[in-house]
C-alpha cells in the first residue's frame, strides 16, 4: 500500500527516490566487481551534488521539531545519528586507500537504503500525524526550492551495466 505523503514533503520523498536508485546502483556495481575508482566518484559526486545538502536541509528543518515535540525525539535522534554515520562513511571513502574501499562502498549503500527506508515508512509518517497543517505548511517555502535533478540517468559512467 502506498504511503500518502504529505504535499511539503514530496520533494524530500523525490530525492529519496534518486538515493535509492544511487543504492540500487552501487549493489549492482559491487556485484559485477565494477571499477572502485568509478563508484567511488559517483558516490562522492552524489554527496557533493545532492545528498549532502539534502542532509543540511533536513536537520535544520526536523531537528528542532524534537524541543517541541516530544514524541519525535527518538526517530529525530535517529535521523541525526544515520545522517551522521552516512558523513563519517563518505569521509572514510575520502582518506583510505582504493584497495580498502569496497567495504565502504557497501556500506554506503546498505546504509543511505536503510536510512531512506526509515525516514518514509517512519519518520515522515509521525511528522504528518503530530504537527499541525499550518506548521507542515510553514515549510513549503524551505522544500520548494528542491529541484529534481535525476543525478542517475544524466551520469555520465555506467559502472553498473
Amino acid at each position: 500500500m502506498a504511503i500518502l505523503r504529505h504535499s511539503t514533503l514530496q520533494p524530500l520523498s523525490r530525492q529519496h527516490h534518486q538515493g535509492l536508485l544511487v543504492s540500487l546502483l552501487l549493489e549492482k556495481g559491487v556485484k559485477k566487481n565494477a571499477s572502485l575508482k568509478e563508484m567511488r566518484d559517483f558516490i562522492i559526486q552524489f554527496w557533493e551534488q545532492e545528498l549532502r545538502l539534502h542532509f543540511e536541509k533536513e536537520d535544520l528543518l526536523f531537528l528542532p521539531l524534537a524541543y517541541k515535540y516530544p514524541q519525535l525525539i527518538e526517530g529525530l535522534t535517529q535521523l541525526k545519528n544515520e545522517h551522521q554515520e552516512i558523513r563519517l562513511i563518505i569521509q572514510k571513502l575520502n582518506n583510505e586507500a582504493r584497495a580498502e574501499q569496497l567495504d565502504t562502498i557497501a556500506s554506503f549503500a546498505t546504509s543511505l537504503e536503510k536510512h531512506i527506508r526509515f525516514e518514509e515508512r517512519q519518520l515522515f509518517n509521525a511528522i504528518q500525524e503530530v504537527l499541525p497543517e499550518d506548521e507542515l505548511n510553514d515549510f513549503i517555502d524551505e522544500l520548494q526550492s528542491i529541484s529534481e535533478k535525476d543525478f542517475c540517468t544524466k551520469y555520465a559512467v555506467r559502472f553498473w551495466e
